[in-house]
């Protein structure tokens, strides 16, 4: 009876709980979205632009975990499908928008109904925060606060280093690649969510060694074949390691509530990206030496890898070591 008598609550809580993921979601979608349109549209210059586009992807980067992690406990998923709709969403609606007569009007309008979003989502999320508390192991915390820059910033610069391939394929080309199919979309989708529900299901380090070794394992390729063609299909790849990296990094630390601990590895990311698309096309990296810059890479994402299979081996022998104890401390009492 006592079970019963809770089941509307849990069912009014969860709802809550969707409905602001639905919400934050949303809002990241038509605000990222809108205002990447509103920037081809105002017909500002390259650099503006590009500054513009990079703001837009810092702020996507660090409010989505941070908006996600505040919506509801597993926020892999949920986190991962906001940040792959809404980089599509950029990379989509300018060059749509831009064939319409009031294209301009429907992104401020899309920027406004996100703002309106984001007003109902704080008012559920002030909801839930009453309810939900989080249990914070002080150790885990303490790593994770230590560790995440640095494996973000490596994460970033992994997905950085791609500019030199991609203005390689866009000066080839003599245009960009276009607008990406829906059924594109959709498929980075599924595979994006398949993914994160999988890293829901197991160890977040397992997941992430998992995430390193696929970086390491393309930027090597990359720089074996060093074919500027395969541009477009290595950037949706990183875009997809990218989409699922970063949630799995914010929950590596404590408490993902607080707004640094959820934005840190989106702004760290970011940096990163930033880094390695200034150092890839520097004079030196941008000719033959970027075989070293994506050697170092790979062999850094290795590193990264190696670290967390190892943090994961040793924290599963402390588990069953202290099992074991449990009981034969319990066995002899």
């Amino acid at each position: 009876m006592a079970a019963a008598s809770t089941d509307p609550a849990l069912r009014a809580r969860d709802t809550a709980s969707a409905l602001a993921v639905c919400a934050a979601g949303s809002a990241c979608v038509l605000i990222a979205g809108g205002g990447a349109a509103l920037s081809m549209r105002a017909g500002l210059g390259p650099l503006p632009s590009a500054l513009w586009m990079s703001g837009l992807a810092l702020a996507t980067m660090m409010g989505t975990p941070l908006l996600m992690a505040r919506s509801t406990r597993r926020a892999t998923v949920a986190t991962a499908a906001t940040l792959i709709v809404t980089m599509s969403a950029m990379n989509a609606l300018p060059a749509v928008l831009s064939g319409l007569q009031h294209g301009g009007a429907l992104a401020a309008l899309m920027i406004a109904a996100g703002g309106a979003l984001l007003f109902y989502w704080r008012q559920l999320g002030g909801t839930l925060a009453n309810e939900r508390h989080h249990a914070n192991d002080p150790a885990q915390t303490t790593r994770a606060a230590s560790t995440t820059v640095l494996l973000a910033l490596l994460a970033g610069m992994s997905s950085g280093t791609l500019a030199r391939f991609q203005l390689f394929a866009v000066c080839g080309a003599g245009a960009a690649n276009g607008v990406q199919p829906l059924w594109h979309i959709a498929l980075s989708l599924a595979a994006v969510c398949a993914l994160a529900c999988y890293a829901d299901r197991s160890r977040n380090d397992r997941m992430l060694s998992t995430l390193y070794v696929a970086r390491a394992l393309l930027i090597g390729t990359l720089a074996t074949v060093d074919n500027p063609a395969l541009a477009p299909l290595a950037a949706k790849l990183f875009l997809l390691l990218d989409c699922l990296t970063i949630p799995a990094l914010a929950n590596l630390r404590g408490n993902t509530r607080r707004a640094l601990s959820a934005s840190c590895p989106g702004i760290a990311h970011h940096i990163g990206m930033l880094a390695g698309a200034a150092l890839s096309t520097t004079p030196y990296f941008f000719g033959n030496g970027f075989v070293v810059l994506f050697g170092i890479s790979a062999a850094a994402n290795l590193i990264c890898a190696a670290s967390l299979a190892a943090h994961w081996r040793g924290m599963k022998t402390f588990h069953l070591h202290a099992h074991r104890y449990h009981n034969e401390a319990h066995s002899s009492g």
